[in-house]
């Protein structure tokens, strides 16, 4: 076989990958949008056209109201939206910003009004679904919380404490990650002890929460539709996916529907970015110095572990875009993370002097005392006589 040919045969799988994968992540997505459309009077409006666009690859639905007025669309990624909808005797109705809670059915009724089906009706302010169609009790951090929010280690799990029915601290470690709470087993820490370290550096990383009264190990994590929960420690997924390829992560503390019943504390449904037509990127770059950061909730300045001594940066960036306008998209490529080392350093504790040097376990993340320095108080003078 001829080099040419077996380049041309390489093309040809890869391109036939990134199809199928396409086309099985479409099928992992598990939220909708349904909703009833009415007349002024609130009379129901069958046989009316709705057409759902996603602004962010084009891709265009189109589903027809029923006897009762309701449509449906099944099976939505986290993405803009904007619906249009049609029907003869009314005003064109069309709303141009919908925002969906993922992996779950969102409500979105639309009233039309009288008059020519030429003349539009545009309402421009962001519509946000009404969650009428479950009882559960959750909460949902889009994308511009998560690039805006700071998260100790860019740690994207940290933030499920920013949903409702949801408590935990989630104060920082010694290693750059985050400490696991007194009471809560995990990896490394099968005794309950509080202050062991956890993070996005960790083979199996979770967020230290508490969900009704539920000890941490208790949580469900999925992305994308799919479990990544460790079989080995309850509450920590096997995968930490980067701030910037998360598009939404939304946290159910409570009422939870069956198909999420396999865990019995928080439910943690990390959704990622599914690429648009728009070429974008992004950047970061952030700084653990040990002097900006706060002593820990229940050690204190007299506690064994006082606060992070750890002495890091971390430097990355993402890239997205279409590969086939309006057919194939890709997010996220060449995502580096890396821990630039600046060591030796000395750092001050109050009255004592630590020099930082990196750990053979995680060189440059996870710091060692080598040679603590007391305070030595000043030589006196001998007295005159």
């Amino acid at each position: 076989m001829s080099r040419s040919t077996s380049s041309a045969l390489r093309t040809v799988s890869m391109v036939a990958c990134i199809i199928f994968s396409a086309a099985m992540a479409h099928a992992q997505y598990r939220g909708s949008i349904r909703g009833v459309i009415t007349d002024p009077q609130g009379a129901l409006v069958p046989g009316a056209t709705v057409t759902l666009l996603n602004t962010d690859t084009n891709l265009a639905m189109t589903a027809a109201s029923d006897q009762n007025g309701i449509y449906i669309f099944n099976a939505l990624p986290a993405a803009h939206y904007k619906v249009t909808v049609q029907h003869p005797g009314f005003k064109t109705k069309v709303l141009e910003s919908v925002q969906i809670i993922p992996d779950q059915p969102n409500a979105l009724d639309v009233q039309l009004e009288l008059g020519q089906a030429q003349e539009t009706i545009t309402v421009s302010d962001t519509i946000q679904a009404l969650d009428t169609e479950t009882a559960d009790t959750s909460g949902t951090i889009r994308s511009n919380e998560i690039n805006s929010t700071p998260a100790v280690g860019r740690n994207v799990f940290m933030l499920a404490q920013l949903a409702p029915g949801i408590t935990g601290d989630n104060s920082q470690g010694s290693g750059g990650g985050g400490n696991s709470m007194p009471g809560n087993s995990g990896p490394g820490n099968p005794g309950l002890q509080p202050g062991v370290n956890m993070g996005i550096f960790a083979t199996e990383n979770g967020p230290q929460i508490n969900a009704g009264g539920m000890a941490a190990q208790h949580n469900g994590i999925s992305i994308d539709g799919i479990s990544t929960t460790s079989a080995v420690w309850g509450g920590t997924s096997v995968i930490t996916p980067s701030e910037d390829a998360v598009a939404e992560v939304k946290v159910i503390s409570n009422d939870y529907d069956a198909e999420s019943g396999r865990f019995a504390a928080a439910q943690i449904q990390v959704t990622s970015k599914s690429g648009s037509n728009q070429v974008h990127g992004s950047a970061f770059f952030t700084a653990h110095r040990p002097g900006l950061d706060a002593y820990q909730s229940w050690n204190g300045p007299a506690g064994q572990v006082t606060r992070d001594d750890t002495f890091f940066d971390q430097v990355g960036g993402s890239v997205g875009g279409p590969i086939w306008k309006n057919k194939i998209f890709v997010s996220s490529i060449g995502k580096p993370s890396a821990a630039l080392r600046r060591l030796p350093h000395t750092v001050t504790l109050g009255w004592r002097h630590r020099r930082l040097m990196p750990s053979p376990q995680m060189p440059g993340l996870s710091p060692r005392l080598i040679s603590p320095s007391p305070v030595r108080s000043p030589a006196k003078r001998p007295s005159k006589t």
